[in-house]
């Protein structure tokens, strides 16, 4: 972790190391300077919602604060990746004196596209330093929300409804650029295929049934789905999940969320 902290936390990688074992503050300290930790850590703490029964147990979040992976491994392509995603990456490293407002406004993730084109001028200023930064920006941008596009693209079979969801992103984001235009060509190509509408409401279904799971009560801090301490108190609410799981399997089978809610079941049983 203090590894991958030194070589991403300039583009945007925040860690925060969560001790949840009675350590003391010096105790933490000590640590700390010992392994040469830079980034945030905490006098106890968790996180409402997890399922946590050993550690070290890692949470991975995007930009936009949502979580986009559990225990990834390996881990630091999945942080290449959501750092390639984050509009404070999609400048490049600088630094920009010259063309410092289009770099905030990168960074603010406002008319990327209109951005790009402003910046393919500029590449072609007789004014040296502002040449080279144009270039560079351009290049770190344009190569941002080609990956993106790749990505995307990479999940229209298996994951059909996050496809869709980053595509209109993407779309937004690069207006007016020849990116977000494949991007919105993209997505309206795939609304107009049955599946399509099949696996965005399956994956709403879902998203359902995850706020459900996340209401569940902690027992000793931890939720144990097979503790029956745990299961006990909470029995109510895991048969409507395991209900709605079985609805959702039942009535969108073969969808990336029915296979996710049979996921689920399992815990439970």
């Amino acid at each position: 972790m203090a590894g991958l902290w030194k070589k991403y936390n300039e583009q945007g990688l925040h860690i925060i190391g969560l001790e949840s074992q009675g350590s003391t503050a010096a105790a933490i300290n000590t640590m700390a300077k010992a392994n040469g930790l830079g980034y945030q850590l905490t006098v106890g703490g968790n996180i409402k919602g997890a399922n946590v029964t050993g550690l070290p147990h890692t949470f991975l979040f995007a930009a936009d604060g949502s979580l986009a992976a559990e225990n990834p491994h390996p881990l630091e392509p999945k942080i290449k990746q959501l750092l390639s995603e984050a509009a404070g990456a999609m400048a490049g490293p600088g630094p920009y004196v010259k063309l410092a407002p289009l770099a905030a406004q990168i960074k603010a993730g406002q008319g990327l596209g209109t951005v790009l084109k402003t910046l393919a001028t500029k590449k072609d200023s007789k004014d040296a330093a502002e040449q080279a930064e144009a270039v560079m920006m351009y290049d770190a941008l344009h190569g941002a929300a080609q990956s993106q596009l790749d990505n995307a693209l990479a999940k229209k079979d298996s994951e059909v409804a996050t496809a869709l969801t980053k595509l209109d992103k993407i779309a937004l984001a690069f207006a007016g650029d020849e990116i977000g235009t494949k991007a919105k060509t993209e997505a309206d190509t795939l609304r107009k295929d049955p599946k399509t509408k099949k696996e965005v409401e399956a994956e709403a279904m879902y998203k359902q049934i995850e706020t459900m799971v996340d209401k569940l009560k902690p027992v000793r801090g931890a939720k144990d789905y097979k503790d029956e301490a745990f299961r006990k108190p909470n029995m109510v609410a895991i048969q409507g999940i395991v209900g709605g799981c079985q609805s959702l399997t039942q009535r969108y089978p073969g969808t990336a969320a029915a296979s996710k809610a049979e996921s689920l079941m399992s815990e439970f049983k």
